[in-house]
């Protein structure tokens, strides 16, 4: 019986030591940061970045956005990384093209650094997934 008990001790004690032990020095508590959030300018910027490009502007119709805060971001395999904060702004739009048809919806990825575009991609509807929707796949922001 007294083995018992002092197994369940042991036990107990163990356990303790193994919940205070979360890998952060001197016994402090470890918690992580939630993730940064872009700034709400980011994603109208976005959009005016991507209708600036587009035969009809005014018919441009966004869905599916989504928008986060990386600590730095390349563009493509070959880019160089640039060091952020950068806010990222991925989604799908769908315009009018030159004849007045609507083009389909199509993948777009927008950077921003200091309120200033850094670059923006995006797919032709008729081509299908591509440069732009691997940029939001790379961030996490796509399915």
């Amino acid at each position: 019986m007294r083995g018992l008990i002092l197994a369940v001790v042991f036990a107990g004690a163990a356990s303790v030591a193994a919940a205070q032990d979360n890998g952060a020095p001197s016994g402090a508590i470890r918690m992580n940061a939630p993730a940064p959030r872009p700034p709400a300018s980011a994603r109208k910027q976005a959009e005016e970045a991507i209708r600036h490009g587009l035969a009809d502007p005014d018919s441009a119709q966004f869905r599916s956005e989504k928008s986060s805060e990386v600590v730095s971001v390349k563009r493509g395999a070959f880019g160089e990384r640039i060091a952020g904060p950068v806010s990222v702004v991925c989604g799908q739009f769908n315009s009018r093209d030159q004849t007045g048809g609507q083009s389909g919806y199509a993948w777009f990825f927008v950077a921003i650094k200091h309120g200033e575009v850094l670059w923006s991609d995006v797919d032709q509807a008729s081509e299908g997934p591509g440069v732009a929707y691997a940029g939001c796949k790379g961030a996490g922001l796509a399915q």
